[in-house]
């Protein structure tokens, strides 16, 4: 019976060994070899033949080499559906079906006027500089703004250009869409470029006809001008707004501290109260002057003559005259008159005067001040104006720019085998770990 089955083990393994060519060994079909009895005769293993190789593999090793036997694999499959016909599609698509695209550009930088730099010191220069940097950083983005659509879409009209019936219909407009559909695909006609180290934008414009591709071109370059200008404009303002304030507010202080001059020229009937104070102090002084010597007069003559004398009468009659021309003089200067209220005395006249002189050389001083700051800062305002300096002006172009059949396939080609390859790594990846 044991001689039976060892048989039936023989051939089992044969059968494999002329299936694949080599002897292969399961660890199932392999049983140990009891120990014969002593009696027993002992039982001699016979050799394997010397061109027999023992192959250990596994079931899905032989499976796997049965599936491929038998057809394509997985990955050949996959290959040609991932890579191959997306290939074909595009150069297709490319070669017979896309409309042409013709692209038309121009080139400009955003400078301030010749003068700012002639005018100005090494740090007006740089902010200068730094401003004309951020206007271009502007306009490049104006060109893709939605007010930069609405604009083209009321002079050229951008629908009736990208929806003509002759565009093929992945690249078609489609009719009656909304401007914010209308915003996206002017973004893929659309390209801007700066160059930080010249300042030079670029800005790129591409239709499906030459003349239409002019014509967009053209328009938004006048937009980008527009728009510089008036960037330029409102800088100017700003930069004189305060300046003219405050010469205003100068002016208004100026034309107040004049008009309470005149109201007190007006009230003390005066043209000129100092110079009246003064005249009335040197008439007083003469007038003491001329007292003092008539004193000394009638002094020296009332000793030898009789007091009722008419000459001694006639110099007590100036005399008294004197004193009270004096006495009115000194009342005029110290002393306002009651009866009429409102009035001032020459002090006061002369102190509110004086007052009053001192405001108006102030006041004067700061208009005068702030009326040469306006003049400087229109002057600056000025030669600090930006323009858009266009030197590639925007041209008629003859040659389709798109589709280039051959670089296009082949960057349809290159994307769809690099998705190809990262995803039969994940799968193998994934059924490995599995």
């Amino acid at each position: 019976m044991k001689d039976t089955n060892r048989s039936a083990t023989r051939e089992k393994s044969q059968a494999r060994s002329d299936e694949t060519g080599a002897l292969v060994l399961r660890l199932d079909e392999v049983r140990p070899v009891r120990q014969q009895p002593a009696t027993a005769p002992a039982i001699v293993p016979k050799p394997f033949p010397r061109k027999t190789t023992v192959i250990y593999r596994s079931a899905r090793v032989t499976d796997m080499v049965a599936k491929a036997r038998g057809g394509l694999s997985g990955a050949s499959i996959s290959f040609f559906l991932m890579v191959v016909v997306p290939t074909i599609i595009g150069a297709l698509y490319f070669a017979f079906v896309a409309s042409p695209q013709y692209m038309s550009e121009f080139r400009f930088s955003v400078r301030p006027t010749d003068g700012a730099y002639l005018s100005s010191s090494s740090s007006s220069v740089a902010a200068d500089t730094a401003v004309a940097m951020s206007n271009s950083y502007i306009v490049a983005d104006y060109a893709l703004s939605r007010d930069a659509v609405e604009a083209l879409e009321k002079s050229v009209g951008l629908r009736r250009i990208y929806s003509m019936d002759g565009i093929d219909g992945w690249s078609r407009l489609p009719e009656d869409v909304s401007l914010e559909r209308l915003v996206d695909y002017w973004r893929k006609r659309i390209s801007t470029s700066y160059d930080i180290m010249t300042g030079i934008n670029t800005i790129e414009v591409t239709a499906f006809s030459p003349q239409d591709a002019l014509k967009v071109t053209t328009a938004l370059q006048a937009l980008c001008e527009k728009l510089v200008n008036d960037i330029s404009e409102k800088a100017r303002q700003s930069q004189m707004a305060f300046a003219k304030n405050e010469l205003d507010r100068a002016e208004a202080r100026l034309k107040e501290v004049r008009q309470h001059e005149m109201e007190l020229r007006s009230g003390q009937k005066s043209i000129d109260v100092r110079k009246d104070a003064e005249g009335k102090m040197l008439l007083n002084n003469k007038l003491r002057g001329d007292l003092s010597a008539l004193e000394a007069q009638y002094s020296a003559l009332s000793s030898d003559m009789d007091p009722t004398s008419p000459r001694l009468t006639v110099l007590k009659n100036q005399i008294a005259a004197a004193k009270e021309q004096i006495e009115i003089l000194q009342s005029q200067v110290t002393d306002a008159d009651a009866s009429k209220p409102g009035t001032l005395d020459d002090a006061q006249r002369v102190t509110k005067y004086d007052q009053l002189q001192t405001d108006v050389e102030i006041t004067t001083k700061l208009y005068e001040s702030s009326l040469t700051n306006y003049e400087n800062a229109r002057m600056r305002a000025s030669n600090n104006q930006t323009y858009l300096a266009t030197y590639v002006q925007p041209g008629l172009p003859q040659i389709a720019s798109y589709p280039r059949t051959f670089i296009d396939t082949l960057l349809v080609f290159l994307s769809a085998f690099g998705a190809w390859v990262v995803l039969t790594l994940i799968y193998y990846s994934i059924r490995d770990h599995a």
